[in-house]
This record gives structure tokens, sequence and C-alpha cells, in this order.
């Protein structure tokens, strides 16, 4: 029997694939619409530039004290009286981290600010031999690009005063934001603490019946990714600062406190944050001598050693899985779009990213019948539990 359906229902309307592309055409052109009235949400963006660091803050510091409260919350511990206990047991380490480690590193900055221009000095005659032994580059061009240097920056005094009055308005701004984060974060972590377990309960309800066991294994493996990401990579810039710290003490170099700190944060970008700490090191023992350039090499590979093979494998429980390059694209991207923030927080916002994107792809495999082999059956969606719907 001849189908009596037109040419275009067959090919367009009642044709999965031809569905699909317009739907993504319609995406693609509400996203278009977007871009163009962008004007609209910069209010918003504004807002959650506001709101977002305190909470960004608050939930690293969940992450690492969440299990510390929990611990003690499974040992018939009030809860409320286990994150008081948590809360008193970090200002007693802050207090003394301030009591012992800022004066001495207080000293050290003082150091390192005097003895600047002799570093310098040494660094330009370093130059000045290295341009004297050469032969690749005429003296004339040198001092032809260096005249030009000078023209560029003559004449714009004006620009360069605006640029430096913009700059302490600019950093103004900063004090003022980072203040507000470390004086509204301890409030959101303490309710982060007392009410984050009841989080998923509070949400799932709105959640429509079908969805509800998806979103809620999604959500759990959200946390689950993110916080093992969070916890392990604090642990670990935590424990390659100390070793950084030790180290360059026990060699002798100069700044040595210091120059751990500094190893410490930078180790939480991914593959070049190690690289970056290991440059300020190599170009103080390099002022000092060639037999302390040596030894920060040698303290960089102790301590490339105990990271890599002992400190991240027993730390990193659940890893992101993420492959190296991926990893790198991630860095480059985040880094451009967001700066700093972007590079430090690239990797576990792209992992809940990735999560969601995961589901949503194999909830349209499951609807859409794309995927089905030849003769398999699609399955269909399950049918809400009766007593769920009556809930």
């Amino acid at each position: 029997m001849k189908s009596k359906t037109s040419w275009f229902y067959r090919h367009f309307l009642d044709n999965k694939f031809a569905i699909t592309a317009f739907n993504l055409l319609l995406a693609l052109l509400v996203v278009w619409v977007l871009t163009k009235i962008g004007w609209v949400f910069k209010p918003v963006g504004n807002f959650i530039g506001i709101v977002a660091p305190p909470f960004v803050f608050a939930g690293i510091l969940y992450y690492m004290l969440a299990p510390i409260v929990n611990w003690l919350t499974r040992r018939k511990v009030n809860r409320n009286l286990a994150i008081a206990l948590v809360f008193l047991g970090v200002l007693a380490l802050l207090v003394l981290a301030v009591v012992k480690l800022v004066p001495p590193i207080e000293r050290q900055i003082s150091s390192m600010v005097n003895d600047w221009p002799s570093y310098w000095g040494a660094f330009t005659r370093w130059l000045t031999d290295l341009n004297d032994s050469q032969d690749l580059i005429a003296q004339k061009d040198l001092n032809q690009l260096g005249n030009e240097i000078m023209a560029a920056v003559s004449g714009r005094e004006g620009l360069i005063v605006s640029g430096t009055i913009t700059q302490i308005q600019n950093l103004v701004g900063v004090v003022g934001n980072v203040a507000i984060t470390v004086g509204t974060a301890p409030i959101i972590l303490f309710f982060m603490l007392k009410d984050g377990a009841k989080f998923p309960g509070l949400v799932l309800p709105i959640i429509p019946v079908k969805l509800r066991q998806s979103v809620g294994e999604m959500l759990h493996e959200m946390n689950e990714k993110v916080g093992s990401y969070v916890q392990g990579q604090l642990t670990v810039a935590m424990a390659v600062a100390i070793i950084f710290m030790i180290g360059y003490s026990l060699i002798g170099l100069r700044f040595a406190l210091v120059l751990g700190l500094i190893a410490g944060p930078l180790n939480l970008i991914p593959y070049f944050g190690s690289a970056l700490a290991m440059v300020p090191a190599l170009v103080v023992g390099l002022m000092m001598s060639p037999r302390m350039f040596l030894m920060v090499i040698l303290v960089f590979f102790v301590e490339w050693l105990l990271e890599t093979q002992l400190i991240s494998p027993f730390v990193m429980g659940s890893k992101l899985e993420m492959h190296p390059i991926t990893i790198v694209v991630v860095l480059l991207t985040a880094g451009n779009m967001f700066g700093l923030a972007g590079v430090i927080l690239g990797i576990p916002g792209f992992a809940v990213l990735r999560i969601i994107a995961v589901r949503l792809f194999k909830w349209y495999q499951q609807v859409s019948g794309l995927y089905a082999e030849p003769g398999e059956s699609v399955p269909l969606p399950p049918a809400p539990n009766p007593e769920s719907v009556k809930k």
C-alpha cells in the first residue's frame, strides 16, 4: 500500500536527523541573539562577580574541612560543636603561622627588597659580558634598538601617570573585594558545613520525577570529582611548599621561606606551576654562585620525585581522568578568558561541564534511537514509580 504522506513530511518532519539539525540551528540562533543583547545580562555578570568569590573560597574550604567535621560527627559529636572545634583549630593554626612564619618571611622580603639593586647590577653585568662575547648581533643594532625603545617611551609620561592612577584604583578595588571575601566566606562556610548534606534533598523535589535519579547521581558524581580534586591539589600544594622551604634552607639558598611559599600556590597550576616556581629560585641561585644554581636544580629534582612518585599517587584518590592535552587546552582557554582564576579553577569547572555533557549525551542516545544497532530495540524511558508520584 502506497504511503499517502508527502515527501516533505517523510524527509523532514518525520526524520530524526533533520529534526536534530533543526534543533541545533535553533540553539545556535538563540546563542547568536544572546550575543547581540549581552548588555541585558551585564548587571547579572556584575552581581555574579561580587557574589562568586566568597562562595568559591568557602567551597574550597568546605571540601578541605568537611571530612574532619564528618569524622567528628561519626564519633557522636554534635555537628554544630564539631564545626566550632574545626573553626577553632583553623584559627589556632593561623595564629601559630602568624607568630612563627610571618616574622622570618617579613625579614626575608625586606632583605630581598634591599638587595635588589645588587642583584640587578649583577644581572646587567652578566648581560654585558654575554653581549661582549657574542657576535650574532652587532653593537650598532643593539644601540638602535635601545634608541627605538626610548623613543617609544618618551612623550608618554601622561599616559604612564594616568595608567598608574588607574592601577592604584584597581588595587583599591581588589583589596576591597578581598576584604569582603575574607569577611563573608567564614559565614558561608559555616552554613555549608552545617546544611551541605541537605542540598540534594532541597534540589531534587523540583526536578521532574523521571529525572530525579539521574540528576541525583550526577550531583553525587560532581561532588565526588570536584571534592577529590580540590582536596588533593591543596594537600599536594602544601606538601610542595614545605618540601621546597626545607630543601632551600638545607642548601643555604637566600629567601628560602619566601621562595618555598611561592612554589605552593603555583603548584595549583597543573604542569606549568612547578616550572614557574623554579624560575625565581634559579635566578637567586645563579646570582649567588654556580654551585648554588646546581643545588637548586638538585632540590627541584628531589621534590619532583617525591611529588610524582609518593605524594600525588597517595593523596589524589579519585582523579579526573583527563588527558594531558585536554588539560593544556583547558588551561590555555580558561586562562585567556578568566585570567588566574580560570587557570586555577578551569580544570574542576571543565570536569563539572563534562559530567553534565556526558549525562545529556547518554540521555540523547536513549531517546533518539539514532545509536541503536540494526535489529536492536530502542529502550523506552523507565516509567515513573506510582509511589513516588503520590509523594
